[in-house]
């Protein structure tokens, strides 16, 4: 072999063993990277999830808000509807009382919501009270009683178009065309817009009957709706707003949380849920001015 073939066989095996170099270097660059890269978002991702754990929407139990002072009463305005609809043909001034026109309750959700009220589960607000915790100031609870039917065909699609929860008191042997069946309870209930609660079995005005009935009443209401529901039922709205003293142990011996009657008032005493105060919305009321001024 001639000294040029020596020289070109030398040139080649060091420009292979160049390229072997160079191909073993970039692998190693590429791999490094790809670990540095796949460090990098898994603290990104760590980041995102410490950030989503104390998020404001997440934290709203700890962050700004206060713990409820002894013997303090707390703002929550819970209101109360029965029909969405007209009002029948020759009905009573009482009667009529009961009935805001769909276009009407439209309006009022729209300024509740134009003065940044937001609206709540009342299970919502119960949880914080057993916490000692003072709910927010802009907090609001919408509750329909009896289980009309025009609540489905009037009051929901409203409801579902601004996006606004609500709690419905069914009366478990009540029924008929006036009235949501079963289907439509478990509907409302599926979705993440309706809570719903006990408004016993047939309406009776509890502190008239007997305390087998009153048992009855509060107890096989509370268990039909958990059989149809599949989940817990922790709130009564008593019938008429009526209640005594009897009537609120026995509510809570048979599993409820709270009771609902009336008053007209929005300052809740947190250290009796069973006595939780609403306020009864009637055509032409100016709720946002009622709410307002008992807040002030």
């Amino acid at each position: 072999m001639d000294k040029n073939k020596k020289r070109q066989l030398v040139f080649d095996i060091i420009i292979t063993v160049l390229v072997v170099l160079v191909i073993v270097l970039i692998d190693f660059f590429v791999v490094s990277l790809r670990s540095s890269s796949g460090d990098f978002k898994e603290e990104v991702l760590q980041a995102d999830q410490s950030q989503s754990i104390n998020s404001p929407e997440n934290s709203i139990i700890t962050k700004d808000l206060e713990q409820i002072k002894p013997g303090e009463k707390v703002f929550i305005p819970i209101l109360n509807f029965h029909h969405i609809d007209k009002v029948p043909a020759n009905v009573s001034k009482t009667t009529a009382s009961y009935y805001i026109e769909p276009n009407d309750f439209e309006m009022i959700m729209q300024n509740l919501i134009a003065y940044n009220y937001q609206t709540v589960f009342l299970s919502e607000v119960i949880d914080l009270l057993e916490q000692g915790i003072k709910p927010p100031d802009n907090w609001l609870v919408l509750t329909f009683d009896d289980g009309n039917i025009n609540y489905y065909t009037n009051a929901w699609p409203i409801l579902q178009k601004y996006n606004l929860k609500s709690s419905i008191y069914i009366m478990t042997g009540v029924g008929g065309e006036n009235y949501l069946s079963d289907e439509q309870i478990k509907e409302l209930s599926e979705s993440s817009l309706v809570e719903v609660g006990s408004h016993t079995i047939y309406h009776p005005k509890l502190t008239q009957i007997s305390k087998p009935e009153r048992l009855k009443e509060l107890e096989i209401s509370k268990d039909e709706l958990e059989e149809l529901l599949n989940t817990d039922i922790t709130i009564l709205s008593y019938p008429f707003g009526l209640y005594n003293q009897e009537i609120k142990d026995l509510a809570k011996a048979v599993g409820y949380k709270a009771g609902l009657t009336f008053d007209q008032d929005a300052w809740q005493d947190p250290q009796d849920l069973f006595e939780l105060k609403r306020i009864s919305v009637w055509p032409q009321m100016n709720v946002v001015k009622f709410l307002e001024k008992l807040k002030n």
